[in-house]
């Protein structure tokens, strides 16, 4: 079994989030913890570039370390704070409306990518601003088997033109169905991901929420359904665990290919499912593969 190594660029972050059952606030958040929290289920060479501020607790930076991830690329920022997002879910979680948005450390935040993590053999790259990623990139000595992007609405509206130079270099991106019509123009998802192909990615995962997510890779199509849970109690992080799945099964795969993605989707749905049954990452604290396993082997029978 192959053991590759994965370098995560993500944000660190407390989030506030209230629905209309539960409130919770600076609560820990940001992609890069949930992605670490679901990679750690896969023994895989992993570390993480990212920043926080005086404010980060030690017993967070102590959980994230427990995941068998590398944190010596967290940079503390002494003098600023931890960037802090909160939001209020409506209409049975269909609607989310952002109540703050402070990106103290993440203003400035220039990411810096030691020796021993600039040839990665495979790079994820969270949801964050596009000129991160882009400077991220930049800072890769040699090719990585694969570049995994995942983006949002506001990096496409506002920073379409630095955004576009991120989606060139990568290899597989991982977006929502109204996402990928804001980028392509086109609502039938095959015709998107024809776009997307031709913007530079070679496999491209499209999210279709509770209708699963569809696989494109030039002539190969795959659907895959949602793990359906009794309950959602808050979806915060469910497509940060998503990729992270697929990018710690993928440190396992001895080939990256259609069909081991197609197996990685499966892992990384698992997770999310078990991440959206309760309040922010608490459900990933103490969930095991035995449990991820389950779910993905029902996933993969229907």
């Amino acid at each position: 079994m192959s053991n590759k190594s994965l370098l995560i660029v993500a944000s660190l972050a407390y989030d506030g989030i209230e629905t209309s059952e539960q409130k919770v606030d600076r609560t820990l958040g940001g992609a890069g913890s949930f992605i670490c929290l679901s990679v750690k289920h896969f023994e895989c060479n992993s570390s993480i570039v990212s920043v926080v501020g005086n404010d980060f607790h030690n017993e967070d930076l102590e959980l994230l370390r427990s995941c068998s991830v590398d944190i010596s690329g967290i940079e503390i920022i002494k003098n600023d704070k931890t960037f802090y997002w909160s939001c209020i879910y409506k209409n049975n979680f269909k609607d989310r409306i952002t109540t703050k948005t402070e990106l103290n450390v993440m203003a400035n935040f220039n990411p810096v990518i030691s020796k021993s993590n600039s040839t990665p053999d495979i790079l994820l790259l969270g949801n964050l601003h596009p000129e991160i990623q882009l400077n991220a990139i930049k800072q890769i000595k040699k090719k990585p088997e694969l570049i995994i992007l995942d983006t949002m609405n506001f990096w496409i509206e506002n920073f379409w033109d630095t955004l576009k130079e991120v989606i060139n270099n990568s290899d597989l991106i991982s977006i929502n169905d109204e996402e990928s019509e804001m980028i392509t123009g086109e609502k039938d998802l095959q015709k998107a991901a024809r776009v997307l192909h031709n913007m530079g990615p070679k496999f491209v995962i499209i999210k279709k929420a509770a209708d699963g997510a569809e696989l494109f890779n030039f002539d190969n199509q795959f659907k895959s359904n949602a793990f359906k849970v009794s309950k959602v109690v808050d979806p915060t992080g469910a497509g940060d665990c998503f990729i992270g799945g697929i990018a710690g099964y993928l440190t396992q795969s001895d080939e990256i290919s259609f069909d081991t993605i197609k197996s990685a989707i499966a892992y990384g749905t698992s997770i999310a499912s078990y991440n959206v049954e309760n309040m922010g990452t608490k459900n990933l604290l103490h969930l095991s593969m035995d449990d991820i396993k389950t779910r993905t082997n029902k996933l993969k029978s229907e």
